[in-house]
């Protein structure tokens, strides 16, 4: 009797072997996707929640909480619509993979490396100073960049991801379609940075340097971004 042939294994399960992680649930992308939609509702019975975390280069020097808050608001229906299928497509894949520490890191400085990129391409005597940005699309980017790079960790054919971030960078390039470009880079960049920089000598070390050398890296990164916010509105 011949034995039967075992299925193959997925992306997620072989990061979560490579990782060392076990557990194949995605709570934080759950809760981001909750608060997202939680935050839409608030809005249809209050614009003032909107007002109170939109962002703006010209409110982000007195209130930067808003580089993060904007990342829960969406402008209309569709928008959250796509923005939380993507956020759950990639994050149910990366965040069992990585951790949800380590998803939930990535998540957050993406979406203010987005707004980040957002100020540092604004120009303060121009119309981009005051244009409001609202949406996950910078932290979305993030998590793909991060998906990414740990796909190629494996030798592992990218063409299809690499279409679809391509595809989705080219659309914030369409006139008429209200997409600020520059948050997708802006994530995509920090989230590829970040998952690059912790797959360094990622085999060689002990499970317990590899959570340190992580917070290094984590801890560095939010340090490089303060420092951008202060040179943005030098």
């Amino acid at each position: 009797m011949s034995e039967a042939s075992t299925p193959p294994e997925g992306y997620g399960a072989k990061l979560r072997r490579f990782l060392g992680i076990g557990d194949a649930h995605a709570p934080v992308t759950l809760t981001l996707l909750g608060i997202c939609v939680a935050v839409a509702v608030a809005e249809l019975f209050s614009q003032r929640i909107g007002a109170a975390l939109l962002y703006a280069p010209v409110l982000g020097e007195d209130q930067p909480y808003r580089f993060l808050g904007s990342a829960f608001l969406h402008s209309g229906f569709w928008h959250l619509v796509f923005n939380m299928y993507a956020l759950w497509l990639v994050g149910s894949v990366l965040e069992p993979a990585i951790g949800h520490l380590r998803f939930l890191g990535i998540y957050i400085l993406s979406a203010v490396g987005g707004n980040i990129a957002v100020l540092l391409t604004a120009d303060p005597s121009g119309q981009s100073w005051i244009t409001a940005t609202v949406g996950t699309s910078g932290a979305v980017f993030g998590v793909f960049g991060a998906l990414f790079i740990l796909v190629r960790q494996f030798g592992t054919n990218t063409t299809s991801l690499i279409v679809v971030i391509v595809v989705n960078l080219l659309l914030g390039f369409v006139p008429g379609m209200n997409i600020s470009w520059q948050s997708h880079v802006g994530g995509l960049v920090v989230g590829g940075l970040l998952m690059a920089l912790m797959m360094i000598g990622r085999e060689s070390l002990t499970p317990i340097r590899r959570r340190i050398r992580d917070i290094v890296v984590y801890v560095v990164a939010a340090g490089v971004l303060v420092g951008l916010y202060f040179w943005g509105y030098r």
